[in-house]
């Protein structure tokens, strides 16, 4: 992940068992056993891992998840990641390279009355 973490970060090596919750930025590079409910943006960086639920206004992932997110904004899974589980979100990109055995779940509308030509 390029960019530098401005809010609470889970730090490479560490490992926490547990709920987290909370406001604000919350950036994963370590390891995660439980579930995460986050008002702001989740990224999880590579080497990073969640294995629980993420409830967040955003997700990025260039680790590992491994669960389901329900998302209010969008979510990005880069190259080399590895996700599991049922994603629910406003937009999904995917990059070339991950790793994803998912099921999705959007609404959007479809516009059916436009002729081919």
């Amino acid at each position: 992940m390029a960019r530098q973490p401005s809010g609470s970060v889970l730090s490479a090596g560490s490992r926490l068992r547990g709920k987290i919750s909370g406001e604000g930025e919350l950036f994963v590079e370590g390891s995660l056993d439980g579930d995460l409910s986050i008002g702001g943006p989740v990224s999880i960086a590579s080497g990073g891992s969640v294995t629980g639920n993420v409830h967040a206004a955003a997700l990025e992932v260039a680790g590992q998840l491994l669960g389901d997110a329900q998302v209010e904004g969008p979510i990005a899974v880069r190259s080399g990641a590895v996700v599991r589980g049922h994603l629910r979100g406003a937009r999904l990109s995917l990059e070339h390279g991950a790793s994803v055995a998912v099921q999705l779940e959007a609404e959007f509308d479809l516009d059916l009355s436009a002729r081919r030509r």
